[in-house]
Order: C-alpha cells, then structure tokens, then sequence
C-alpha cells in the first residue's frame, strides 16, 4: 500500500454518515468521496458507499450482482415478533419477481392518473396557504409540507376517513428510523406497535374495498393477481407500507429542501412569480440539486470489484443518487443551481434501470403544485440558517423535522 493510499484510507475511516455536520451538508463529504474515496466502508455499520455516477448506474443495472432482497434485512428481520414481518414487495425483489408486482401497481401511479389528481393537490395546497399568513415564523412542516402530502397519500390509500395525520405521522418516523441491524429494544416495541396498529387499518380498508370496489390503488391491489392467485393479507400489507412510507418523506422533504433553497435565494424566487411556467423546471433542479432520498440499498450476491476496490459477496452497498447528482463528469457545474440545464431530467433521485420510481409521475406533480401556490401567494421566505435546523437523524433521507419560516405577504 502506498503512502497516498494509506491516506485515502484512513480518511474514509472518518466519514460517519450519522454526524450532525454531515447531515446539515453531505455535499462537501461526497465531493471528497469521489475524488479520493470513490468506494469505501463508512459509519455506521461499516456499509460499503460508492459515490460516482457512473458506479452507482453499474450497480442499478446489474441486479444480479447487487440485489435489492437485502432491503427487507430491516422490514423482515429476525429482532421483529412473525406479524410484523412484512418483505416490501418491488423494491426489495430481483426479476422475475419483480416484473410481476410491479405491473400491479404502474397503472395507478401513470402520468395520465396523476394528472387528474392536480385539482385535488391545488385546493389542499390553498386551503393550508392560510396557515402560513403569521407575523411570527410558523413550523412550515407542522403548517404545511406534512398535511399537503399526508392529504394526499391518504387518498391515494384510501385512508381517509380511517386515520388521523397523527398517527399516520407516528407510523412514517419510525419507518424512517428502522435500520439494518438489531436497534434498542425500546425502538422495536414502538416499531411493532406502529405496526400492528397500521395494519388494523389496512385491513379495514381491504374489506371495504371488497364490498365496495371503487376506481382506486386500493381496489386494484385486492383484486390484483400474482401467478393466479390473490395476494395474502401480509404481502398487501407490504405493498401499503411501501407505497406509502416511498411517497411521504420524501415527498415532505422535498417541499422543506425547497423552502430552505428559495428562503436562500431570494432572486429566484422572484424569478418563479415573475415565471410561473418555470416552476417544473425548478421542481426538476431541486430533485437533483437537493434530492431528499439520499441513497438506496443492494447487497452483493458475489465479490465485485468497483473503482479498483472488491467488495465482497453479501455487503450492504449504499448507491448514493445524491452524490451522482452533483457528480461534475455527468453534469456541468454541479454544485449551481440552474434552471436552464438542457439535461434536467438526467439526475437518478428516482432511481435508475427496474427500479426506477414508479411514483415520479406524483411527486413530480405535487411539488410543482405546492410551489406554484406558495410562489403565487408570498413575496420571501426566510428560515433559520443550515447549522440551526433540526436535521433528519435518518442517512436515508435529507430533510428536516421542523423548519421554522416567516413567510412574507406581497
């Protein structure tokens, strides 16, 4: 080993995924990443990162050397009580598997049925803009970037009239903070009661949907068949659980992530109410520039060699989309947002290859419709700087739990 790799290694030993700096602003740690420690073993966990664009696309396409069955090691350990157990069917599966449960679920999330979801997101989007018209900064994610999704994912669910936001709300944070290994047993108790208590719900919501089938996911999920037989009780579980948990933090953060970026800069969003038809564009910079779902997870099903470096058969490899999205040898001037890019769909924050996000259609449409209705409404935005937020504790997800924010009336 030479001295400049000896190096490399020990500050790759430094980098802890779980320190309060590195959740402020990951930014700086990955661009060190793909410079010197393009692969490598980081906190916690001692998980394999790989941090390049172009290594993180090889691992997304080759799902035979990087499986996604690794996922469910945290939705189907050993440490959680057999009822609780629930495999998240899509993204925990390889083909053929997963050709199969993904179809069931396409149809619901396509462009064309988004679409006709936009009235609905416009009017919760106005009536929660009230909440926001305060002398005094308001919690923007209590006020706002919480009930507009939790709204919306509730009805794509069918959730509506079952459960309250709170509960929805308990249910989604310690989704958010289950892990690979064995955590407290304190976290197990409140994860398993969450549990069993969601799933209570659902099964309300199958049995209205048998006798009452109505033209929603939900109704196509209970009537779906895999191989000519209806799904189980706990694989529908699994389908809930994922479509809703995939599509509520992320979708929260991204609201807060542009609500910190626009609070930063105020000339752009002066720019967007001057441009109102620009706001897609900037929905699609901030999914790259400042994307909420900072990885996703494989595990290695043989030795694999990456930048020079073997990983060994069963590891859990972190694919970090974020870093690929800022990644200079895939997108000039990374590190700049730019409304004006002539490859703005080219950044992976929904995944890349099979496992694309099927509910990019949604998430594209709700952030472009909360944008436009806040940029219609204020004049500024102001929150607290980077370093006094409430940063997630979750490395899966870039965002934070509360945001303080004044906004300011034209």
């Amino acid at each position: 080993m030479t001295i400049s790799e000896d190096i490399k290694e020990d500050e790759a030993k430094k980098i802890d995924f779980n320190d309060s700096s590195f959740r402020a602003n990951p930014y700086q740690t990955y661009e060190n990443m793909r410079r010197f420690n393009p692969v490598c073993q980081v906190k916690p966990d001692d998980m394999w990162a790989v941090s390049r664009a172009s290594d993180v696309e090889f691992i997304l396409s080759h799902p035979e050397i990087f499986s996604s069955t690794g996922i469910d090691l945290a939705y189907d350990s050993k440490w959680l009580r057999a009822e609780c157990r629930v495999p998240r069917p899509v993204i925990s599966q390889d083909p053929p598997d997963h050709r199969q449960y993904r179809k069931i679920i396409n149809g619901a999330f396509a462009t064309q049925a988004m679409q006709s979801m936009a009235p609905l997101m416009k009017s919760i989007a106005e009536s929660l803009t009230p909440n926001l018209m305060q002398d005094d900064p308001v919690d923007f994610v209590e006020q706002f970037a919480y009930p507009y999704i939790a709204e919306i994912m509730r009805t794509i669910v069918g959730l509506n009239d079952e459960q309250s936001l709170a509960e929805i709300k308990e249910w989604v944070e310690l989704e958010e903070q289950i892990t690979f290994k064995r955590p407290t047993q304190e976290f197990i108790d409140a994860y398993e009661a969450v549990t069993i208590r969601q799933h209570n719900y659902y099964l309300k919501v199958f049995e209205k949907r048998l006798k009452t089938p109505k033209d929603d996911l939900v109704t196509e999920l209970v009537n779906a068949e895999v191989d000519n037989k209806k799904l189980s009780d706990k694989q529908l579980f699994g389908l809930m659980s994922l479509i809703m948990s995939a599509g509520f933090s992320t979708g929260v953060q991204m609201l807060n992530n542009g609500v910190i970026l626009l609070s930063r800069n105020p000339c752009l969003l002066n720019h967007l109410a001057a441009n109102i038809s620009l706001i897609p564009d900037f929905v699609e910079e901030l999914l790259r520039f400042s994307p909420s779902g900072s990885c996703t997870m494989r595990i290695t099903t043989q030795a694999v060699k990456i930048a020079g470096v073997t990983i060994p058969e069963g590891e859990m490899v972190m694919a970090l989309l974020a870093s690929a999205n800022r990644d200079p040898d895939r997108f000039n001037d990374p590190n700049t947002f730019d409304l004006h890019r002539s490859d703005l769909k080219g950044h992976m924050t929904f995944g890349y290859g099979i496992h694309s996000c099927v509910g990019a259609a949604l998430a594209r449409l709700e952030l472009a419709v909360a944008f436009e209705t806040l940029v219609e409404n204020f004049s500024k935005f102001d929150c607290p700087p980077d370093d006094q937020l409430a940063w997630e504790k979750s490395f899966f997800v870039q965002g934070v739990s509360e945001l303080p924010t004044r906004f300011h009336q034209f």
